[in-house]
């Protein structure tokens, strides 16, 4: 039995050493030879390169998520009891659309902790500041007016979330100490997202749109100089290979230009990564240091390149036959089943109908759940039409039969050409893509906008919130020193509570009759608005604190708010309850708005002007929408990058067929115009179905009364890719011009 048992095992290292022998040989024809074969490794190389370096970016964005929600854990204040060793105010100040938020913070003991990042606790009249906010305190006068404290000192890395981060802590005043809550320390729990669903979704949605045609210009990058590999191949099955040696011989030869690639990228990636401090697009920021790709993802990466570079190249051999004679390819255009692409296109329609049916877009952008079947049904669309594309494009060059030298020249370019088709789908999923989240983005801002002209229907009236130890009176004497202010109205509320069971709002007669609209008021009066119940009966006698209020004599009058008004100046009872808000009015352009916070900033950071809060998302979606066309020109030119290196390999790996053509009279523009076709008829079918599938994926999820077209951006849009893929197509004249020497007719 060992004796039968030890041929098997010779036969099985045997067969393992032809196997390591033929990987070997395929290592050596790539690098080794001519220039030509450097120069086709070199090309590889770095294409693959480039994608690693965009896909190893990608796989950071959870590590570096975490790193940085971990920063803000750690600086999360710790709630204690009365005897805590800190108290704290938190307050966020406004500027030009921009949130700087900051604390409030003061010892009660010795050895107090102090927050990540800082070196000592500030007494009042100090602040510490992130490097961000110093800069703009050193360079715009409004940020100084309302930072006069003195500034010793500047937070370090592990006290800010991102490195251009507005954050400031300031030493707490005497005045504000009874709103200031205890705390224990620092390193709580971490704080919850703020962002809304459809942002978040979105913002995946996007990363799809990247990961779709990253995925391609790999796919191409790993398969550029693959004529010439066919013909090595054939030529080494005429000296007696096999044809499963071919194909280990041509996976070695692939695998080498995908491991430098892969070996490229690596490099690139941790050459680049010390420019994150640096760089932050709408408010995205991370520090190098975060930026370390996820341990399974990078494997991931590390495997699957050179697994897809392999594979590609397996698949591309199916295609040609190698056999001792020489090589042939398919005569015929490959069969292009259409069925799965078209499936793919009709299942994301399913999905955003889905969406759309199950809630209104309001519903779309606040509920997690139709937000993330946006997000898949936007991944699903784009990839079926990164895969309608190639289809495409071989369908209309089958049919089509132009009379003329240079289009009949690209045709018959096209008919046996995948490659320049597969990248340019990358550049149109890019565009579908895009024109997708415009749509979305500019709808949400939309309606986001519209629900803050409801909340401010009136742009004049600027409402400031005032918290209940806050100097009304040094508040007020501040805002009248700013330009433009022609009334401030106190604005009191007793909220339902005991044997109150109705609001009560207590303000001047001007404020009422802006409100109300009433022309009868004096001090003293009291309204109630229609359908208000609840209202005790006059002369009922409620407790207001230590003080007892009596509810006057009241008239019913139109409006939508449910609570009794009472004009202000001759009731004592509710003279003595601090104001809430405080009612300015002034010019209702928003430069007003940030002179009034800087006003109010001054006597107490923590005063909160209404209707921040909704433009703060008006900005976020208009970043995000920047934030969208920006990415989207990124993503053309990693695509540009792979078309114009698949365009110059297909100039060299024809180099012969071309020099035939001119030795035989061509003209050499009749052979530039036929490159230039050859790119213009994919682009014009690449862009005639990316404005229909990402203007009608939008469509149906936005309401038809909000859809809108922003022509100029769209035909930018569209002229950007057009022009960019033009301007491919004439560079590859210069290697145009050198393939058609005579010294291309030479054959090995």
């Amino acid at each position: 039995m060992v004796e039968e048992a030890r041929p098997v095992a010779g036969g099985a290292a045997g067969a393992r050493a032809r196997w390591v022998a033929d990987l070997v040989l395929g290592v050596r024809l790539a690098v080794g030879g001519s220039r030509t074969s450097w120069a086709r490794l070199a090309l590889t190389a770095a294409g693959v390169g480039l994608g690693v370096v965009a896909l190893l970016l990608a796989a950071s964005v959870g590590p570096a998520r975490e790193a940085k929600s971990e920063r803000v854990r750690a600086a999360a204040p710790v709630a204690g009891g009365d005897d805590a060793p800190l108290r704290v105010r938190d307050v966020v100040v406004s500027w030009q659309g921009r949130r700087i938020v900051g604390v409030e913070v003061a010892a009660t003991r010795a050895g107090a902790p102090v927050p990540p990042g800082v070196g000592r606790l500030p007494q009042p009249g100090e602040v510490v500041v992130s490097p961000e906010l110093l800069d703009l305190i050193q360079t715009d006068y409004s940020v100084r007016a309302r930072f006069p404290e003195r500034v010793i000192g500047v937070i370090a890395d592990a006290g800010l979330p991102r490195p251009k981060s507005l954050l400031f802590y300031a030493g707490l005043a005497d005045v504000h100490a009874a709103d200031a809550t205890p705390v224990e320390g620092f390193g709580g729990d971490r704080p919850g997202s703020t962002l809304l669903p459809a942002y978040r979704l979105l913002v995946i949605a996007a990363i799809g749109a990247l990961l779709v045609p990253l995925g391609i210009f790999v796919l191409v990058a790993t398969r550029l100089g693959a004529t010439g590999r066919d013909r090595r191949l054939a030529a080494i099955r005429l000296v007696g290979a096999s044809r499963g040696q071919v194909r280990r011989i041509a996976s070695g030869e692939t695998l080498t230009g995908a491991v430098l690639g892969l070996l490229v990228g690596v490099a690139l990636f941790f050459a680049a990564r010390p420019l994150a401090r640096f760089i932050e697009v709408e408010g995205v920021g991370f520090y190098p240091t975060d930026l370390l790709p996820d341990p399974l993802l990078g494997a991931l990466i590390a495997v699957g390149v050179p697994v897809v570079a392999v594979v590609s190249a397996l698949v591309a051999l199916r295609t040609v036959d190698i056999g001792p004679l020489g090589l042939h390819r398919a005569a015929q255009t490959p069969a292009r089943r259409a069925w799965w692409r078209f499936a793919l296109l009709g299942a994301g329609a399913a999905v955003l109908l889905t969406v759309s049916a199950v809630g209104s877009f309001d519903e779309v952008l606040a509920d997690s759940a139709t937000a993330v079947g946006l997000g898949a049904g936007i991944g699903l669309v784009l990839a079926g039409t990164g895969a309608v594309l190639p289809w495409l494009v071989g369908r209309v060059a089958d049919r089509l039969q132009p009379e003329a030298v240079a289009p009949m020249l690209a045709v018959r370019g096209l008919r046996f050409d995948a490659g320049t088709p597969r990248v340019l789908a990358g550049v149109v999923v890019v565009l579908t893509g895009s024109l997708t989240l415009q749509v979305l983005l500019g709808v949400a801002t939309q309606v986001t906008a519209a629900s803050e002209l409801e909340s401010r229907a009136e742009p004049h009236r600027w409402v400031l919130n005032v918290g209940e130890h806050t100097p009304v009176r040094s508040l007020e004497e501040a805002i009248a020193l700013v330009g433009g202010v022609r009334r401030v109205s106190e604005v009191r509320t007793l909220q339902p509570r005991g044997e109150l069971t109705v609001q009560v709002i207590s303000t001047d007669c001007a404020e009422l009759a802006d409100r109300l609209k009433v022309d009868d008021c004096v001090p003293g009066a009291a309204y109630r608005t229609a359908g208000t119940t609840g209202i005790p009966g006059p002369g009922t006698r409620l407790a207001v604190g230590a003080l007892t209020w009596v509810v006057p004599q009241h008239r019913e009058v139109p409006g939508t708010a449910q609570a009794l008004f009472v004009a202000s100046g001759a009731d004592p009872v509710l003279e003595s309850v601090q104001p809430s808000d405080l009612v300015v009015v002034g010019p209702p352009d928003r430069g007003f708005g940030d002179r009034l916070l800087a006003a109010t900033g001054r006597v107490d950071r923590a005063v909160v002007l209404w209707a921040t809060a909704r433009v703060g998302q008006v900005e976020l979606f208009t970043s995000l929408r920047s934030g969208v066309i920006g990415g989207s020109a990124l993503l053309v030119l990693l695509a540009v990058v792979g078309l114009a290196a698949a365009a110059v390999d297909q100039v060299w790996e024809r180099r012969r067929h071309t020099a035939v053509l001119a030795a035989n009279g061509v003209p050499r523009r009749t052979l530039a115009a036929a490159a230039l076709w050859q790119f213009a008829i994919p682009t014009a079918l690449g862009i005639a179905l990316a404005i229909p599938v990402g203007l009608g994926a939008a469509w149906l999820v936005v309401p038809t009364a909000l859809f809108r077209l922003d022509w100029a951006e769209l035909g930018t849009t569209v002229g950007s890719a057009a022009a960019v893929v033009l301007i491919v197509a004439l560079c590859t004249v210069p290697a145009l011009r050198h393939a058609i020497r005579p010294a291309s007719l030479r054959t090995e």
